[in-house]
């Protein structure tokens, strides 16, 4: 909607500076009465003649800006993962429920709003805003998490027969209320469209959501949860294809994640890495959650 509103806009602006344009000029670039005409030798002369006093930098997007403006609102995407407090991602077997799919574990940030202040400049600033983060963790194998636990614990999934049951999706959807807090850098202080930036800072966010989902081949069957020593510990049936069970899984409440942004015009990269431990103390495995990915639209 936004996208179409600004396409109006510019629009109106080009009709509205012809206009001007046309009347200001009217005796120097005369306009047919009758519009223009096919093979007439007069009608680029007079196009360029009406053009004459157009100013592509009056156009949204390339019109000159007269204060900062940082580089948070906008619609981003990313690659989602996690690693040991040693950078690895090869996990403890105590938690092979924790191997991740990160080819498939996307991250979309949406930032409506965003509030800038002028450090030094127009060159040199902060920026703050408000934005929301939905976070895709895809799992690897056909382990279920136990919400409702002590301590975070996952079971594999086994049919009536004792075969292990293949998982079209398993993964874990986390949701956060994000605060930026940007320091950014600018070479152009005029002109968005051809200006270079680099941010650092963080973003502090807090949980909103989170739940599980799986996909099963079949529905209307029983399927029992199975330990790594090969114990059932509960069954329970599937009515659809699609599970899904909301709930936190020892989750942290807060994070607070390093935040770095580079960039130059239209093309804008991001990365962060989380300051604080994905899940609570002792609750479950010691992990951190990352982030790199690019800006799909930024205003």
């Amino acid at each position: 909607m936004k996208t179409i509103l600004k396409l109006t806009l510019l629009c109106c602006l080009f009709a509205l500076l012809s206009t001007n344009a046309n009347a200001q000029d009217e005796k120097k670039c005369p306009f047919h009465k009758h519009g223009w005409q096919m093979g007439d030798s007069t009608q680029m002369h007079d196009f360029s003649c009406a053009m004459e006093n157009f100013n592509m930098s009056e156009f949204p997007f390339c019109k000159n800006k007269k204060k900062y403006n940082g580089h948070w609102a906008g619609v981003e995407l990313g690659i989602s993962g996690y690693v040991t407090p040693d950078f690895d991602m090869k996990f403890n077997p105590q938690y092979p429920y924790m191997n991740m799919n990160t080819a498939r574990s996307m991250t979309v940030n949406l930032n409506p709003f965003e509030l800038n202040v002028n450090l030094y400049n127009n060159k040199i600033g902060f920026t703050t805003g408000l934005g929301f983060q939905i976070s895709n963790y895809y799992f690897n194998d056909n382990y279920v998490m136990i919400k409702d636990s002590s301590t975070l614990v996952a079971y594999k999934v086994q049919d009536s027969m004792g075969n292990p049951v293949t998982l079209k999706v398993n993964k874990m959807v986390v949701s956060y209320l994000n605060l930026p807090l940007f320091f950014e850098y600018q070479t152009n202080a005029y002109r968005r469209l051809n200006s270079f930036h680099i941010t650092l800072g963080v973003i502090a966010g807090v949980r909103i959501g989170s739940y599980t989902k799986q996909v099963y081949d079949n529905k209307d069957e029983s399927y029992f949860l199975v330990d790594d020593s090969g114990n059932k510990i509960a069954s329970f049936d599937v009515e659809h294809h699609t599970v899904k069970d909301r709930g936190p899984y020892h989750l942290s409440p807060f994070k607070l994640d390093a935040a770095f942004r580079i960039g130059w015009s239209h093309l804008n990269l991001f990365g962060t890495y989380s300051l604080t431990k994905m899940f609570q103390k002792d609750q479950g495995p010691e992990l951190y959650p990352f982030t790199v990915g690019l800006t799909l639209l930024g205003w």
